[in-house]
């Protein structure tokens, strides 16, 4: 359960706080309209250029995923070359809540975490800004919660040697799985007995060939 301190004055604003990992380092945007500091970062003001997909508060556990759009970027900006030159996918994500005086744009009580996830997958859209004449883009990146990611996380180990080892590096028990792997079993196939025991040549009848027979049977 989130537990939300009490806001101090009567009029305020809320306004989200996103720490955004790309590659190996870590950006601090706000949707607020001046620079804030929280924690000893800076968040840098993106204002209406910034928008969070609707996230709803549930007892159940919701696995669906979220949405954050920088948008109206203008090229001249680095958030795109970030994200086309750096890794992007697995990058952690954390979204906090804050609430603001909207005369003074300050700070005011604390702050709180509304979402934790990871960066699945990512696009980036553009269109022509008349006014400038220059390309505006958006980019918006899809994010997982950590419940999510934890939930599909692959447990145990592969019937592979490769795996045996790192586990237990002594162990010769998956050595023969690749060669038993590329082996075909006739399954339900019969067993042949020609050239076995009491095996004659010619056409059988009575001659060694059958008195072979006779003592296999008894």
């Amino acid at each position: 359960m989130t537990t939300i301190t009490e806001v101090q004055g009567t009029n305020i604003a809320p306004i989200t706080l996103i720490d955004l990992q790309l590659g190996g380092n870590v950006y601090y945007i706000s949707s607020n309209w001046k620079p804030v500091t929280v924690g000893g970062n800076d968040y840098t003001e993106l204002g209406s250029f910034l928008t969070v997909g609707q996230m709803s508060d549930d007892l159940k556990y919701d696995s669906s995923d979220l949405t954050l759009t920088l948008s109206g970027i203008p090229s001249e900006q680095n958030y795109l070359s970030r994200i086309l030159t750096e890794p992007v996918k697995g990058g952690n994500v954390t979204i906090q809540r804050a609430f603001v005086d909207p005369s003074t744009l300050a700070l005011t009580g604390n702050e709180y975490t509304r979402f934790k996830g990871v960066i699945t997958n990512f696009k980036i859209d553009e269109q022509v800004n008349i006014l400038s004449k220059q390309m505006d883009y958006a980019v918006t990146v899809t994010l997982a919660s950590q419940l999510t990611v934890l939930s599909n996380k692959i447990s145990g180990q592969r019937t592979n040697p490769e795996d045996r080892k790192r586990l237990f590096p002594s162990d010769r028990s998956f050595n023969r799985i690749p060669i038993l792997y590329n082996t075909s079993f006739d399954f339900g196939k019969e067993y042949s007995t020609s050239g076995g025991y009491g095996g004659g040549g010619g056409g059988g009848g009575r001659g060694g060939g059958g008195r072979g027979r006779n003592e296999q049977q008894r």
